[in-house]
């Protein structure tokens, strides 16, 4: 099982990537990190929230303090970080 930080997972390309993640990885844990800008749409993965598949945070990657206590409380393994507009995979 990975752990994953997944930026910008309430914009187009992160919504698309953690439903396809998540059907393909179903045991893996998704944790969403998104500052819903016009280009973040909550609503879009909230069945995916509400089913418990994923963890939604809603905060800036720019916000050091908050990553530092994500990666400590969650221990990634992977972050994906389309939330850039390019898409980063990262193994840790």
């Amino acid at each position: 099982m990975r752990k994953l930080l997944v930026t910008g997972g309430a914009g187009f390309i992160g919504t698309n990537f953690v439903y396809f993640w998540t059907d393909k990885h179903p045991k893996d844990q998704i944790a969403v990190l998104d500052a819903l800008t016009y280009a973040g749409n909550k609503s879009s993965i909230l069945p995916l929230i509400d089913s418990g598949h994923i963890t939604f945070v809603q905060g800036d990657i720019c916000n050091a303090d908050l990553l530092k206590s994500l990666f400590k409380k969650y221990k990634f393994d992977v972050v994906v970080n389309p939330a850039s507009e390019t898409m980063l995979i990262a193994q840790l």
